[in-house]
């Protein structure tokens, strides 16, 4: 187990046993707010200019490298998991040779948080980071003040599946030279962007060129898509938990299908569901006030925000 030295941006912590990559933004006395961020993602995909103007609405904002990822501890030593153990685990629900799963993941947040000195937090998470955000809820929901689950989903297997387009890009190697690498990178956010808002080609390739600068890893992203096929259907607990929950979804979602929103929102007690026409598996700079908004009234407005102000 080995965490990636001399990372061009952000603070590593020991938490859950790994080393944890974050980086804050605004006052550090105000309520904080934990972003998780998704498949194969590092944390500056959660953009500066999103992040600060979440801060500007009166959050610590904290964003972080999941395990495996970025510059928060690999792990070398593990294997990639094959397209066919995957398939098999999927359909058959047996966790055979499984590295971790995303309550694992989970544990990584939580030990960040600790780390900070956080007893309770918002918790935002996109895609697979809202899935992790799902499990902390389900678990320990007295560490959460509120939570968003943005473009994620409950882990239904009977839920629609990503289109063509979208598992073709995946699918495809990335190259290891620089510009290849950033060119492939930005074509695949292009295909998940769709066609609902003008696509910031230039910004993408801001954060393809510091993803490549902060490590690759395809292997680590194999490996948490395996966790989150290993970690199943979450909609029964999703039922039973209390936690003030806002779902944000694009109707354009080629990746994650917006039914997943909607399933998400049906399963979570007193769920608000927010969608956003046109918006495919991306956060355009177009919506980000209106995101901002939505994440910001909703945890001000929780029982629980106002206990603490």
């Amino acid at each position: 187990m080995t965490a990636t030295a001399n990372a061009p941006r952000g603070t590593c912590v020991s938490a859950n046993g790994i080393e944890v990559c974050y980086e804050e933004f605004g006052d550090r006395a105000a309520p904080p707010m934990l972003l998780i961020m998704g498949l194969a993602c590092q944390m500056i995909v959660w953009d500066d200019d999103f992040c600060a103007l979440l801060a500007s609405r009166g959050f610590r904002v904290i964003r972080f490298d999941n395990r495996d990822i970025g510059c928060s501890t690999t792990f070398p030593q593990l294997r990639r998991p094959s397209v066919l153990e995957m398939a098999f685990v999927q359909a058959t629900g047996l966790r055979i040779r499984i590295p971790y799963l995303l309550r694992d993941m989970a544990n990584d947040a939580l030990g960040l948080l600790d780390a900070l000195g956080i007893a309770r937090a918002h918790v935002v998470g996109i895609s697979m980071g809202g899935a992790i955000a799902q499990e902390i809820a389900i678990r320990v929901p007295e560490r959460m003040r509120t939570m968003t689950s943005i473009m994620s989903t409950t882990g239904d297997p009977k839920l629609p599946r990503p289109t063509r387009a979208a598992l073709a890009q995946l699918g495809k190697k990335l190259p290891a030279d620089r510009a290849g690498f950033v060119r492939e990178y930005v074509a695949t956010w292009r295909v998940l962007a769709g066609d609902g808002f003008p696509f910031d080609a230039e910004r993408m390739a801001r954060h393809g060129n510091e993803t490549f600068d902060r490590g690759v890893n395809p292997a680590g992203g194999a490996r948490q898509l395996l966790a989150m096929i290993a970690s199943g259907n979450r909609t029964a607990a999703l039922r039973h938990i209390g936690v003030p929950t806002l779902v944000i979804h694009g109707t354009a979602d080629p990746l994650v299908p917006v039914e997943a929103g909607r399933a998400t929102a049906r399963a979570v007690p007193g769920a608000r569901l927010v969608l956003i026409d046109g918006m495919g598996h991306t956060l355009p700079a177009a919506v980000w006030p209106r995101i901002v908004d939505a994440i910001a009234e909703h945890a001000n407005a929780s029982p629980a925000e106002s206990a603490l102000s």
